[in-house]
């Protein structure tokens, strides 16, 4: 892993609200429009579960293309970035680092030790292209903790940050388990309704859609039953729904997400959703979903 050669360079110092277990969260700033969206989002989301925000931001591109954010420019960034969520979330504890590393290096270095890494789905600068190639996918495939990828208002349904109805994609497998602990709890937060999605196609080893194998109707049911039951004991008041997909996973999801405001999946899962993570399937969700992703990482 590169060296990071980063620079904090303010913490304003609140007392974090919420469920009071020591929790962090990551994001990463350009100025740009959608990573505000993301910023406002991390800002929100820490203020619900009483967690520490660092957000960070790079002066030093790795080389892509694009436009180039001097270090001047950064550091203007990211103070005005934590203004801006002291602004609105007062209670947030908030710590803003600038890194002179490549956008995904100092994200994925800065996001060590954090509980979830929050990113825009457009931006400039140190983050252009964050979801489009190298930069997002390494994002996606080496952060060690869980991942949010937030859509701008107009990529979305819904312009607020608080959620109103979250689709979770299990399959029964722990790291599904793990996603859909994480979707319970934040529409238990929220008010959410929460969508219970399984896919009973399995996806093949040459593309998931066209080697696509047929699994059995009854175990996804079952599996969608006992993930409503689970929700059922650790968030009772969290209303929610079940259904089940004969089209392969991504494409249920995607599907499912048209009328979502944030899709939840794990890092890795077995039957319909195994390698989520990995290849075209991944791809798929962290570009064409219609709503905000996160992706679930065990701590």
């Amino acid at each position: 892993m590169a060296e990071m050669q980063g620079t904090e360079v303010g913490q304003t110092d609140h007392t974090a609200s919420g469920d009071g277990h020591a929790t962090r969260i990551v994001v990463g700033v350009d100025g740009s429009p959608g990573a505000g969206r993301a910023l406002d989002w991390a800002g929100a989301e820490a203020e619900r579960s009483g967690a520490e925000l660092t957000i960070v931001g790079a002066w030093v591109y790795g080389g892509f293309g694009g436009d180039v954010l001097t270090e001047e420019d950064a550091q203007l960034v990211v103070e005005q970035a934590a203004v801006s969520v002291a602004d609105r979330y007062p209670a947030v504890s908030i710590k803003h680092l600038l890194c002179k590393e490549p956008a995904a290096h100092s994200l994925i270095e800065a996001s060590t030790g954090a509980h979830l890494l929050v990113v825009g789905s457009r931006g400039f600068g140190g983050f252009r292209g964050l979801l489009f190639g190298s930069v997002g996918q390494h994002c996606l495939t080496h952060a060690p903790c869980s991942v949010a990828i937030i859509r701008s208002p107009a990529q979305t349904n819904n312009s607020e940050t608080t959620p109103q109805r979250i689709v979770v994609g299990v399959d029964g497998s722990e790291g599904s388990n793990l996603a859909l602990d994480w979707a319970a709890i934040e529409a238990s937060r929220t008010g959410a309704l929460l969508e219970v999605v399984g896919s009973w196609v399995f996806p093949g080893t040459s593309g998931y859609v066209f080697a696509a194998v047929v699994g059995v109707p009854e175990a996804a049911r079952q599996v969608v039953d006992d993930a409503l039951a689970h929700v059922a004991q650790v968030a009772p008041h969290v209303v929610t729904q079940g259904k089940t997909s004969e089209v392969p996973p991504a494409v249920a999801l995607v599907d499912a997400s048209r009328h979502a405001d944030l899709l939840v999946v794990g890092s890795r899962g077995l039957g319909a959703f195994r390698g989520l993570l990995l290849g075209s399937v991944s791809h798929h969700l962290a570009t064409h979903a219609h709503s905000s992703v996160v992706v679930v990482r065990g701590q």
